[in-house]
């Protein structure tokens, strides 16, 4: 090697660190604690690409929806009017920078600009990461992971507490312990596995976020996605059937963006209930001051309430980004889609 050949080498170098240095920063794998291994203990070795796939998603749906949410967009207002009850800027205008500040935390999140006070999240393929166990089995220590011994060797229910249902619930499935090698903690939950659990033979999860004060986890039951996605992840392009609902055209990649909310805003900010998820409910809610956001007696979702809700956003951040891309299309192809049609696809 000549003098010569020796700073461009080191320009190589240099701009291969750098250029590493941009992917590593904001990707999941430095977001999130990745479970390694199969789905047998709640790993996602099998799904690397397709989790890298999902977190482009999340940052084009979280970027859509900044743009949108801006008070000088164009069709922006439509869409947060139908999700979130708001009327054209300068109305609203508390409501709007609320549900700005808050996806621009998911944006953070995302981009790795934003340090959780419960330190790295942890990401499950599936809920096999927890062993379920029984009350009166011997315990594991949560200071060193391993199972108490001895002839005093503790029992579950020695350094965990046991529920006790109330009175109006004692006919409710009995809840047992389940432990994490990886946070090292306790959970309580009904024996079914929570990922492969079935109603009349359909899955009924495809997503959750616990957290503590000192930690945060988030499950994808990556085997069920398959069951009510239409795609793996976003593809964008014009929708040419009419009178479909916006939920026909959801991604398996949108259950991780919902999950973001829970994980950066907290599960107490984001509370949910059987109705969360139905569009019936969240579209075209109604912005009445006071209403309970918890309050399952409503038929219709309140702006408050909306402003809470992962789906909400999740949703709308959905339909923005598929008629942003649609215009690109159409400016292409000569075509043009207007509001009327938009809106057909949030038929039920």
């Amino acid at each position: 090697m000549t003098w010569l050949q020796i700073p461009i080498l080191f320009s190589y170098r240099a701009l291969l660190l750098i250029l590493l240095a941009q992917y590593a920063l904001g990707s999941i794998d430095s977001v999130f604690n990745i479970k390694q291994g199969g789905v047998g203990v709640g790993g996602c070795n099998a799904h690397k690409s397709k989790l890298n796939r999902w977190w482009t998603d999340a940052r084009k749906l979280v970027d859509a929806a900044l743009l949108y949410a801006q008070d000088d967009s164009v069709d922006g207002p439509e869409y947060v009017y139908t999700f979130f009850a708001l009327d054209p800027p300068p109305s609203d205008a508390e409501y709007r920078a609320q549900a700005r500040a808050r996806l621009l935390l998911v944006k953070r999140f995302i981009d790795g600009d934003l340090q959780l006070p419960t330190g790295k999240p942890w990401l499950f393929c599936s809920s096999k990461w927890l062993e379920r166990m029984d009350w009166d089995d011997v315990a594991y220590d949560k200071e060193t992971g391993d199972r108490f011994t001895g002839d005093d060797a503790k029992k579950v229910r020695d350094v965990y507490h046991e529920p006790t249902p109330p009175p109006d619930e004692a006919n409710q499935p009995k809840e047992f312990p389940f432990w994490s090698s990886d946070i090292r903690e306790y959970f309580t939950d009904e024996a079914d596995d929570y990922c492969t659990k079935k109603v009349d033979g359909l899955a009924q999860h495809f997503g959750a976020t616990h957290e503590d004060l000192t930690w945060k986890a988030v499950t994808i039951c990556v085997q069920n996605l398959g069951k009510n996605a239409k795609t793996e992840h976003l593809r964008l392009g014009r929708i040419q059937k009419e009178g479909q609902s916006i939920v026909d055209y959801r991604a398996k990649s949108m259950t991780l963006f919902h999950e973001l909310f829970h994980v950066v805003l907290g599960n107490a900010d984001t509370q949910e209930h059987e109705k969360s998820y139905e569009l019936k409910y969240i579209a075209n809610p109604r912005k009445e001051e006071g209403e309970d956001p918890g309050d399952e007696d409503q038929d219709i979702i309140s702006t408050q309430e909306a402003l809470y809700n992962p789906e909400s956003y999740t949703i709308t951040r959905s339909k923005l980004k598929k008629t942003e891309d649609s215009k690109d299309k159409d400016k292409n192809n000569g075509g043009s889609e207007g509001a009327g049609h938009r809106k057909r696809l949030m038929k039920v």
